[in-house]
């Protein structure tokens, strides 16, 4: 866990445009919490963020070459962003959730660039018509190229900080499987949102949601009728449930604090040194356990269907000794290592690509796309490691396991013609490694 190396003194004063706000320095990466306190971000921490996050979202979390030109168009290099610590909150306002939703095919022909942007002014705006305060705080959804780049193309903008951490640790197929909903906090106002048309107008709807599910089955189905894409906000809460100002603060259960520095340090390592064994050392520096599973070419991708949006297939690596599959819903959440018969890594843990020749981290978007869209493409035969990383002790929750379970199950049921066993139970990464080095 993060907090496991969160020993440093962290000031108690919260986010404040007139109080003195340090910058992102280039000695940083050093301080592992990403530093005490408050800081501005230019774009090229921005850079740093999507790349580390990229490579936490277990293969999911959306194209970072997608992502990378929508940080291109909507980030200029004079903009500043404001980031925040967990324990830096004021506790007397308001944050919320802001992502984007939709077909990776239309937001690279350009669909999307307004929608989350869109959906915050309806958040901000339901809340001060309830006389409420407005937005001061935003988070990221989850670890993924995308909904950690949103926040802070909002930040840019608007001037609202985005707070170090997140509620899935990773990227995940499903809204449900998030800490948010783990402890009942309440999503509601739900507020969708399209693009803004050429005459400066855009759709919305204001939903009361059954519950996380019934917010997604709505987010999806208002998309198909916007070209494929929404913005969304929810989880409307007051800062004070999230205030980690103590160590015995129960708001340190609703989420996992720091991962917007992790993702920072480590894309920082990625982008800066292009080293893929430099970065699994730098990787090895951290208290999160890590594992380098399987090194390979990559042989094949296969998309067997897709059910509800969500692309569910299997990647293929080969070192002409052994032969890994990774059967992804979106998210990698299973590796099985053909030769010996044998799970490798499984969900909550995440199953992480890096190019080997220049430590690029990518997603399963990013293989074998269309390389005139999306200037990431992974092509195949490309060299790559693939490397575990354990779940956070948070998300080994039943409730998470059990989603995690079901969605491995629904992806094997694909393809029967494996004959690879549905596990009955989450193994843990390193029981996994255990067994298989054994």
């Amino acid at each position: 866990m993060f907090n496991d190396f969160n020993n440093i003194k962290t000031q108690k004063s919260s986010f404040n445009k007139n109080k003195p706000i340090k910058k992102a320095g280039v000695n940083d990466y050093k301080v592992k919490d990403f530093g005490p306190g408050n800081y501005q971000l230019t774009k090229k921490d921005i850079g740093y963020i999507v790349y580390g996050a990229c490579f936490l979202g277990s293969g999911g979390g959306a194209s970072i070459g997608l992502s990378l030109l929508f940080m291109d168009n909507m980030i200029n290099n004079a903009d500043v962003m404001h980031y925040v610590n967990p324990d830096a909150l004021e506790t007397n306002k308001n944050m919320s959730f802001i992502a984007l939703l939709g077909s990776p095919e239309k937001m690279f022909e350009g669909f999307g660039q307004t929608a989350s942007l869109n959906a915050f002014l309806e958040m901000d705006k339901y809340l001060t018509q309830s006389g409420q305060e407005p937005l001061s705080y935003l988070m990221p959804v989850e670890m993924g190229a995308i909904n950690i780049l949103i926040p802070f193309i909002i930040s840019a903008q608007k001037g609202i900080a985005v707070i170090n951490g997140d509620p899935s640790g990773r990227a995940v197929p499903e809204m449900s499987m998030n800490l948010f909903n783990i402890n009942k906090l309440p999503i509601n106002p739900v507020i969708l949102t399209s693009d803004t048309d050429e005459s400066g107008h855009y759709q919305k709807i204001n939903v009361q949601a059954e519950d996380v599910n019934d917010a997604e089955n709505q987010a999806r189905r208002f998309a198909k009728s916007h070209n494929n894409v929404t913005g969304i906000a929810c989880y409307p809460l007051q800062s004070v449930t999230l205030n980690c100002s103590t160590l015995s603060d129960k708001s340190r259960d609703k989420f996992i604090q720091w991962t917007v520095g992790f993702a920072w340090n480590l894309g920082q390592n990625m982008i800066e040194s292009k080293n893929y064994n430099e970065f699994l050392r730098f990787l090895d520096s951290f208290s999160i356990l890590s594992y380098k599973l399987f090194e390979g070419k990559i042989a094949n991708k296969e998309v067997r269907e897709t059910r509800s949006g969500f692309d569910v297939g299997k990647i293929t690596v080969t070192n002409g000794d052994e032969t890994f599959f990774i059967y992804y819903k979106n998210e990698s959440l299973l590796a099985w290592n053909v030769t010996r018969e044998c799970y490798v890594a499984m969900g909550p843990d995440s199953i992480n690509f890096l190019a080997r020749k220049d430590a690029q981290p990518f997603s399963n978007a990013d293989i074998h796309s269309d390389p005139e869209k999306n200037p990431k493409n992974i092509p195949l035969e490309t060299e790559v490691g693939i490397v575990g990383l354990c779940a956070f002790e948070k998300l080994q929750h039943t409730v998470l396991v059990d989603l995690f379970l079901k969605n491995i199950q629904e992806i094997l049921t694909a393809f029967p013609e494996d004959h690879v066993p549905v596990p009955d139970k989450y193994i843990p990464l390193p029981d996994l490694i255990a067994y298989y080095n054994g």
